[in-house]
């Protein structure tokens, strides 16, 4: 049976240290006032008020969502049959995906507000009503063009011509490693051992533009590929695809750039425990103590906007 705890255990992730730095409030909606709102019983109101923010999706996560899924299917399906769909069949599905999303949004909102791990709410239609015409006209373009890119993309052309030569990873599923005996959650997007180049590789898809965090987390796929297979970094070829664009960014990692990670890791660990009440049980200090950000432009785009208006 599924062990109930009234707080959540402690971990770390890129994006659970990424959320804290942009606003240290989002950051306990998200990780710890959200905990339980799933449950319909024994569970505060306000849990599950704060978890169903907490699954609004704006349309730049849906989409990037929905082509990771996307790009997921293609590359399990190659490797099973040797097939791949085509340019105008993957479009196809996603648009399918998109509309989806739009259905449950207008006409499923009590079902969401009931279940909303079970329906699509979009960020935009829940706060404003709608989806701006702007928007959809750009996604709608963006569309095709990030598929062409994943299928012409140097990693999609290569893995098909080196099918047998490849041991492929599980795409996007929760791995975690120990670091400083904190349990750290790694989700890389694909990655693979190549037995002829006998390096490993992995691959980061991209939907939207460079960051200048894409280094540091890819740093930590790194990091997380050299501890489980122990291997040196110089085996190691870690890859952006920007899909958008096409363009393709390699990154050979060192010595420095795993030191530079640790301290990022423990710096950033070292702010979270400064809202932990109770550091054995995990529990979060008032809700008031975690400050919002005063850089207001973070809030445009943040599911908890709503609660901090109030």
């Amino acid at each position: 049976m599924f062990d109930i705890k009234p707080f959540p255990t402690f971990s770390w992730s890129f994006s659970r240290y990424k959320t804290l730095a942009s606003c240290a409030r989002k950051y306990g909606y998200d990780y710890y006032f959200a905990h339980n709102g799933w449950l319909h019983h024994d569970v505060e109101p306000f849990h599950q008020y704060v978890y169903r923010l907490k699954k609004l999706q704006s349309m730049p996560l849906l989409f990037g969502q929905i082509v990771h899924h996307l790009i997921e299917q293609t590359l399990n399906e190659y490797m099973q049959t040797g097939t791949t769909a085509t340019q105008a069949e993957l479009v196809q599905r996603a648009r399918g995906q998109l509309n989806t999303a739009y259905i449950d949004s207008t006409r499923y909102m009590e079902q969401w507000r009931y279940k909303p791990n079970r329906f699509h709410m979009m960020q935009e239609i829940y706060y404003d009503g709608q989806l701006d015409a702007a928007l959809v006209q750009t996604y709608r373009e963006r569309l095709p063009i990030v598929v062409t890119h994943f299928l012409q993309s140097e990693t999609f052309q290569y893995i098909t011509a080196k099918r047998g030569s490849l041991r492929i990873g599980e795409p996007e599923q929760f791995r975690s490693m120990k670091i400083d005996d904190i349990q750290v959650f790694v989700v890389m997007d694909f990655h693979y051992y190549d037995e002829l180049a006998e390096q490993w590789v992995i691959i980061d898809w991209k939907t939207g533009g460079e960051s200048d965090d894409d280094r540091q987390q890819l740093a930590l796929y790194a990091y997380y590929i050299q501890q489980k297979y122990r291997v040196p970094l110089e085996k190691i070829a870690v890859y952006n695809e920007y899909l958008l664009t096409g363009k393709r960014k390699k990154y050979q990692f060192t010595a420095t750039d795993m030191d530079n990670m640790l301290y990022t890791f423990r710096h950033s660990v070292l702010e979270m425990k400064k809202f932990q009440a109770d550091i054995l049980v995990n529990e979060p200090v008032d809700v008031e103590d975690f400050p919002q950000t005063v850089e207001e432009w973070h809030c445009r785009s943040c599911n908890f906007k709503e609660l901090c208006r109030r």
